[in-house]
């Protein structure tokens, strides 16, 4: 079977020591999308305290512990696992099982971030609590969109390519 090559992009070449500052930028803004994310869930479970009108329990823990080991998952694949064209009986099979797991850490992020937005549904919105309690839901969506999008960032800052060159092949 032919490839088609849906995208073919050559992105700008970079100086080496501009490519090494960015990931290490990258890295930072992933940290900092991380710390955040937790802070603002912290924040939310400490003003739980002081309201009586909604329980805060393991169901709010359990999206964002989901997003943490989901993004713990899916950087953990190098992208070059992933690119192996091995096929037939006599390959190990790693693409396989490196695809199956990142599709598992993948699965995690989005399912914590949809059971955070269920969540915020279920037990704030949907009883019409008042608004200062709606933070304490809220902050658990936050705190999963951080998640994710520190998850993306780090993904794309340590598996870019060192040749500046996307391409994007439907098999």
């Amino acid at each position: 079977m032919a490839r088609v090559f849906v995208w073919n992009c050559n992105l700008p070449r970079l100086p080496s020591s501009w490519r090494e500052q960015l990931r290490d930028l990258g890295t930072y803004i992933s940290g900092a999308l991380f710390t955040i994310g937790w802070w603002v869930f912290i924040d939310g479970l400490v003003m739980s305290r002081s309201t009586t009108a909604v329980n805060f329990g393991f169901e709010d823990w359990l999206p964002g512990l989901l997003c943490t080991l989901g993004m713990i998952i899916t950087n953990s694949i190098d992208l070059t696992l992933l690119r192996d064209d091995g096929f037939g009986y006599s390959s190990g099979g790693l693409a396989g099982k490196a695809k199956l797991t990142l599709f598992i850490g993948i699965a995690l992020l989005a399912g914590g971030v949809a059971g955070s937005v269920a969540i915020l549904a279920i037990k704030y919105i949907v009883p019409q609590v008042d608004s200062s309690v709606m933070y304490i839901g809220v902050t658990n969506v936050v705190q999963t969109m951080c998640l994710l999008m520190a998850s993306v960032v780090l993904w794309f800052v340590h598996n870019s390519e060192h040749d500046n060159n996307y391409n994007f092949v439907l098999n």
